[in-house]
Order: C-alpha cells, then sequence, then structure tokens
C-alpha cells in the first residue's frame, strides 16, 4: 500500500513562476459569444490564466522558478543531489527535460536526475517520491520542478480546453531536517482513456511518417462526467482514508490545497470534507488550471494574501488523467514562500538543436 510517513523531511523553499501573457477569459466572448463564456467562468470559476506564446515551455517556467529558489536559499547547483522534473510537455521527445534543466542550472555530476510523466496529480506523487529519496538517505536534498506549458493555445470548438487551461512551473526544495510529510497514492489504470492525448505517440506511428486519417487528427480528449465523478468520489474516500490511518482530521490543518480542476470540483468536494470555505483556498480565479502546478500556485497566491510570517500546516491533494490520486500533507513556513514570479525568459539555445 502506498501510505507513508517520511521522517526528517521538510520543504524548505517553494516558488513558482507564470508567463508575464494575461488572458482575460471575457476575451473569448468575440469566438464563443457572451453567454457561453459567461456559463463556462460560471461554472469553472475561471477569469483569467497566464499563457506562453508557444516559445516559453514547462521546464522555461520551472528554470525560472528553480533559479530564483535556489537564490533565495544561497544554493549553488553543487548543493543539489536530485532533480525531479514532472511534466505532460516535455522539451524533446527525448531525451528527458531534466538534463535541460540539470545544464541551465549548472547542477553537479553526481546529481540523480529525470522526468516523470504524470499530470494533475504530479506534485503529491512528487514530494512522496522526493521524501522517500531522502528518508532512505540516497540523497539529501532534492528540487521537484512540477509545470505544464501548452505549446499551442489554439482556439478550438472546445471551450473547455480552450478556456481552461493556464501555463505554470513550480520549484520545491525538499531536504533532510526536522520536519515529516505524510501520503497515501493511489492509481488506477483501468480509467487510462477517460483524459487521453492520443498523439503524438508511438501507438500511432504513421504520424511522424507525415501520414493523415481521421483517427490522427485526435489530439486530446476528455471524458467531463467520468472525470467529475472520479474526483467528488474517490478523493473524498482517500481523505477520510488518511485521517483514518494518521488519526487527523481535516480541523487538524490550516488549509485544504486541492488541484485547481474547477470550482464544481473544489466545491464537492470541500462539502464532502465539511471544510469551511476559507479553508479551501481558489487561485484558478487568477491562473486557471495549471495541471500539476496548481497545488503549488495556489500555496504562492495564498501566502501572497496571507502578507504574514507563519509556519502553514497544509493537507494537499492532486487527482486527474491517469487516473492518479493522492493526498500529502507537510508544513511550510510563508518565509520559505517566494512571491509569485512573471517572466518571458525561455532557453533560446534549446531552439538550435
Amino acid at each position: 500500500m502506498q501510505c507513508k510517513e517520511f521522517h526528517n523531511v521538510k520543504i524548505s523553499g517553494l516558488a513558482c513562476a507564470v508567463p508575464d501573457n494575461k488572458v482575460s477569459t471575457d476575451s473569448y466572448a468575440y469566438h464563443f459569444g457572451e453567454e457561453a463564456v459567461e456559463k463556462f467562468k460560471k461554472a469553472t470559476g475561471i477569469e483569467a490564466r497566464y499563457i506562453s506564446d508557444g516559445r516559453q515551455t514547462a521546464s522555461d517556467l520551472c528554470y525560472v522558478a528553480a533559479k530564483k529558489l535556489m537564490e533565495k536559499k544561497g544554493l549553488t547547483g553543487d548543493d543539489i543531489d536530485a532533480l525531479i522534473f514532472i511534466t505532460q510537455m516535455p522539451d524533446y521527445k527525448t531525451p528527458a527535460s531534466a538534463f535541460v534543466l540539470h545544464k541551465r542550472l549548472n547542477l553537479k555530476k553526481d546529481c540523480f536526475v529525470f522526468d516523470v510523466n504524470i499530470g494533475c496529480s504530479g506534485y503529491v506523487n512528487g514530494l512522496y517520491l522526493a521524501a522517500g529519496l531522502i528518508e532512505s538517505e540516497t540523497i539529501e536534498r532534492a528540487l521537484l520542478l512540477v509545470g505544464d506549458s501548452e505549446t499551442n493555445h489554439q482556439v478550438t470548438n472546445d471551450t473547455s480546453f480552450t478556456m481552461m487551461f493556464g501555463d505554470a512551473g513550480s520549484a520545491t526544495l525538499l531536504e533532510r531536517g526536522e520536519g515529516n510529510i505524510r501520503g497515501m497514492i493511489r492509481s488506477d489504470g483501468d480509467g487510462f482513456n477517460t483524459i487521453i492525448t492520443p498523439i503524438p505517440g508511438a501507438r500511432f506511428p504513421g504520424v511522424y511518417l507525415g501520414m493523415e486519417s481521421d483517427e490522427l487528427k485526435i489530439e486530446k480528449k476528455m471524458d467531463g462526467n467520468d472525470t467529475f465523478l472520479f474526483a467528488i468520489t474517490r478523493v473524498p474516500k482517500l481523505f477520510k482514508e488518511f485521517f483514518a490511518t494518521f488519526g487527523t482530521s481535516v480541523d487538524d490543518y490550516d488549509y485544504v490545497m486541492l488541484h485547481q480542476a474547477n470550482l464544481m470540483i473544489i466545491n464537492q468536494i470541500a462539502k464532502k470534507l465539511k471544510a469551511p470555505t476559507e479553508k479551501v483556498p481558489v487561485s484558478l480565479t487568477e491562473y486557471g488550471n495549471t495541471d500539476g502546478a496548481s497545488i503549488p500556485v495556489g500555496i504562492v497566491d495564498l501566502c501572497e494574501k496571507l502578507n504574514e510570517k507563519k509556519k502553514l500546516s497544509l493537507i494537499t491533494s492532486g487527482f486527474g488523467i491517469g487516473l492518479s490520486w493522492g493526498v500529502v500533507s507537510f508544513e511550510i513556513d510563508t518565509d520559505d514562500v517566494l512571491p509569485m514570479i512573471f517572466t518571458d525568459d525561455y532557453f533560446k539555445e534549446g531552439k538550435n538543436v
């Protein structure tokens, strides 16, 4: 069972970066009509998003967040023992984008780096993985980078996909020290096609040969009903299992940080947990659904609004594509959370390959 309390592991820093290009949801009224846009905003809560111009990738945003975080903590590349990059939007088919980040951050050669392809549950999976490496004494300090950036924000007939997703990158520093991280991770491959992007992929090799067919034009699809039911049933159930296992309740945490899927899902989960509204922060109003980065984005947004120095006890949950879901709790000092970073930085050398 993927259930564990990791001892002597602490989160000592967090930073997030988004593109400096802000797009209002209202601007899509020209394409979809005011009525459709208002209906979308009411259902999702998304008023705006930050999106790249097509040149910035997830690794670019994570790089900026990581660089700023390392500067704040006074760290160099020699201080990082592992870099875990979690994204569904890597720079290249190969090699793993973690190696691009290794180069750009000038990390030492005996550093353990790799990519993980997980979506909306990426942050909780990443914390669980990094904490395990540290507790096992494999490493002392890990840099967890989680981000996604749609390389092509085209307007399509699908209002949900067009207005839903924002771009963001995050950097979280975990290291050996006074602190505990608790987690539960779950997976269900039977739902692999509930949210899926079939191409490009090895199942459709014709696409690499320039061949076209109606089947190969499929890019991204989601079964909205199944996704909604999955989120509002399995996630609250896992929370209850978590509380029972570790002897806690929602009252023991300052905030419940949920993946920012949409407002309806957030409200339904909060209701089932009997968590008061003020205890379940919402950041998608400003940033949209930023996939795996939505939890760290939410933490940054929360700390900016709190505008005070304190240690926060958080319980977080990511859920979505896979199907995958998890619950992880930890503490973090607001002093260790950087304000949101807005950037147009991208890796120019990365285009010359």
